[in-house]
């Protein structure tokens, strides 16, 4: 086998498409710091003072139920703590004393941002706030958060409580891996079951983001006096196939949270594009026959190519296939592979194959690969 690399630059794949316009620099956030990064990747696209550690409010709260889904069933039931019902501000409903399961107190932890339920969950967990917070600091030792140090399950200001938009975007992601979190963070609105089983309490996301944004589905809103306004956003494209993390820190409200939020993914998504970077039929290489002197077969991908790429950034394609076809070849063939790179990352794979049959070589052929082998031997 052979490999061969093919380099061009977007616009040059782009044939025949429309040239994308020029993407201008990334809006600027009101907040204090932010970033927004490639979610398959984890390359920051834009940042400011993304590394810079400060209070983070209720985005604490993601580290919380992390370690809650990690401590045994999410339905198990536990009983509510009296500490739960005293802690105050952001709530999701609980009274003290009642039974509810895991998986509902995460719901009213991650949507309702309750601050008994975070105590809830660390009492059930831990036996104590305290031995709680140990655990989320290993967890997010085990995570690589260098910047952070949880004081508390819930996020309240506290001195020392500390994250950075680096670390917070690490947090969103190990959230975003977790299948009943994912669904749970795109959510507005839940429910779940009120005191003793009578009747339901509805709570409510303030990710305002969800409601503006319909490519939007998380992750996590905060907002305390010393944080301002903070948010974990993800968005994912289903027409690029893409998704991308912005991490907002000290926003002056919550309306600018959203609009800041959303200025920045649609930035971020305008840097993509999927083009079908090798039409269905399209030789992208021609092999020699052996044993057929002057004959060629073209090797071509069976359906279109296409891949999410960036903007302005040069792709490759990277071509496997023999150094000569071996007779018979029927049309449709597999006889090769093809890879769509950029960068490091493979975009997409497509097996190549024959675009016409070859038959076996005639007497003809052999004749003439026989003196083209005397050629060589006299020259």
């Amino acid at each position: 086998m052979r490999t061969v690399f093919r380099a061009a630059l977007l616009a040059a794949i782009l044939a025949g498409a429309p040239v994308a316009a020029a993407v201008g620099p990334p809006p600027t956030p009101e907040g204090s710091a932010w970033l927004l990064a490639d979610g398959q990747t984890g390359e920051v696209l834009a940042e400011r003072a993304s590394n810079e550690p400060r209070a983070m409010a209720s985005l604490t709260k993601m580290m919380t139920a992390l370690v809650a889904l990690e401590s045994g069933d999410p339905d198990r039931v536990v009983t509510v703590a009296p500490a739960a019902v005293a802690v105050g501000e952001s709530s999701a409903g609980l009274t003290r004393g009642e039974r509810i399961t895991m998986r509902d107190l995460v719901k009213g932890l991650m949507i309702g941002s309750g601050n008994d339920a975070a105590i809830a969950i660390a009492y059930a967990v831990a036996g104590s706030e305290a031995e709680f917070v140990v655990r989320m600091n290993e967890k997010a030792r085990a995570l690589g958060l260098t910047s952070t140090r949880f004081e508390n399950p819930h996020g309240l200001d506290e001195p020392g409580h500390r994250s950075s938009p680096r670390d917070l975007l690490a947090l969103g992601r190990a959230v975003m891996k977790d299948a009943f979190l994912r669904r749970l963070v795109g959510e507005r609105t839940v429910t779940v079951p009120g005191p003793g089983g009578r009747g339901t309490r509805r709570l409510q996301s303030e990710n305002d983001l969800l409601s503006i944004m319909p490519d939007a589905d998380g992750v996590k809103t905060g907002h305390t006096n010393d944080a301002g306004y903070t948010l974990v956003a993800h968005a994912t494209s289903g027409r690029l196939g893409r998704d991308l993390y912005a991490v907002l820190m000290g926003e002056p409200d919550r309306q600018t949270r959203a609009s800041d939020a959303k200025a920045l993914l649609e930035w971020g998504f305008s840097h993509y594009a999927r083009p079908v970077v090798v039409r269905r039929g399209q030789p992208v290489v021609t092999l020699e026959v052996q044993g057929m002197p002057g004959a060629t077969v073209a090797l071509a991908p069976a359906a279109p190519v296409a891949a999410t790429i960036r903007v302005g950034r040069p792709v490759q394609m990277r071509i496997a296939a023999p150094s000569m076809a071996t007779t018979p070849v029927s049309k449709g063939q597999r006889l090769g592979r093809l890879e769509v790179r950029q960068g490091d990352a493979v975009l997409a794979r497509s097996a190549l194959v024959a675009t016409a049959p070859v038959g076996t070589p005639g007497f003809g052929d052999s004749i003439s690969t026989a003196l083209a082998g005397i050629g060589s031997v006299f020259s």
